[in-house]
């Protein structure tokens, strides 16, 4: 990822599986794979990240499994930015 993210000053993160994705291919995308690029973005100092989430991500317990995976990449999102 950090080869990705060269010479890059701001990131917009729309990815997301393809329609009925099961959960393997949803945690590696949304989670896993957002995750990775939020940690690339902080270490290469781009403070512009976008991510587009879903409706319902703050309160996975009521959704499946992609709500969850978008949850923990937001998650992580917001501490990358408190640390």
């Amino acid at each position: 990822m950090d080869k990705a993210v060269d010479n890059m000053k701001a990131i917009i993160f729309p990815a997301g599986p393809r329609p009925k994705a099961g959960p393997d291919k949803t945690t590696a995308v949304d989670k896993n794979r957002a995750i990775k690029l939020i940690d690339a973005a902080k270490m290469k100092g781009i403070n512009l990240f976008v991510m587009i989430s879903s409706d319902g991500s703050d309160n996975p317990q009521q959704a499946r499994h992609y709500l969850e995976a978008k949850h923990d990449a937001d998650e992580h999102l917001k501490a990358s930015v408190r640390q």
